[in-house]
């Protein structure tokens, strides 16, 4: 079987056009979702994605542009008189659930099963092998390897280029990475394609696709991923929201 990946959303908290917020939809015999940020739910119905068939999601970390549709998710299933969700996540998720709950208890009869994951930690969901890692950035947050067909995917989430999730990509057939500014911004907690394109090199990366861009990257998508690809010698796309691809 194959595996394939759509991108949901490959934006950020700042509205632009063709860039709904963060989330990844995953589908080898099931499907499973990374991240869950506003526009998600629009994404799953344009692409006729199935709200019965999806039932877990991997959080990377809790910033508003990476969780704000996972309430709506839980709801629309409860409304539809689903079975619970699946959420896993960094340490925070739980409180973030309880103080949800405080203030829509009707959450308590939606049946919200909440996981914490730590750097390092090894799970299997859905049929994919998961390998939680340690990112950097502003708060809490994770990166994941995920292997399902003899395939493997990496995703960043938010995170500065740094030596674990450039371990964690290592061997990748697909990274998916985000890459918010172009050149010559200078930033913190996240990653611009020449800090990126240096990361890579020597991974043995196979593919990789840029994500989570700010509005100051419109149109230098190209150049970006011509940088990632100079620096790595990866094969460097840039997403959009809804593009898929096979592994």
């Amino acid at each position: 079987m194959s595996l394939k990946v759509t991108m949901l959303g490959t934006g950020v908290g700042i509205p632009q056009p063709g860039r709904s917020q963060a989330a990844i939809l995953m589908e080898s015999d099931q499907l499973l979702l990374l991240d869950c940020g506003a526009g998600t739910l629009l994404r799953l119905d344009q692409l006729g994605a199935s709200l019965e068939d999806l039932d877990t999601v991997v959080l990377t970390h809790l910033h508003l542009d990476h969780v704000s549709d996972l309430m709506a998710l839980a709801n629309a299933r409860y409304l539809a008189d689903m079975p619970g969700l699946q959420v896993f996540g960094p340490e925070g998720t739980d409180v973030y659930f309880k103080i949800a709950k405080s203030v829509y208890p009707n959450l308590e009869e939606m049946d919200v099963a909440v996981r914490e994951l730590l750097p390092m930690d090894s799970i299997t969901l859905n049929g994919f092998d998961i390998f939680a890692e340690e990112a950097r950035h502003s708060v809490t947050a994770l990166a994941y390897r995920l292997e399902a067909e003899e395939k493997v995917v990496v995703y960043s989430g938010d995170t500065e280029p740094c030596p674990r999730v450039a371990a964690l990509a290592r061997g990748a057939d697909l990274l998916i990475h985000e890459c918010s500014f172009p050149e010559p911004f200078d930033v913190t907690n996240h990653t611009t394609p020449r800090k990126l394109g240096i990361m890579l090199k020597d991974q043995g990366v196979k593919r990789v696709i840029l994500t989570h861009l700010y509005p100051q990257a419109a149109g230098c998508e190209d150049e970006m991923a011509e940088q990632v690809i100079e620096l790595s010698g990866a094969p460097t796309i840039v997403g959009w929201d809804m593009m898929s691809v096979v592994i």
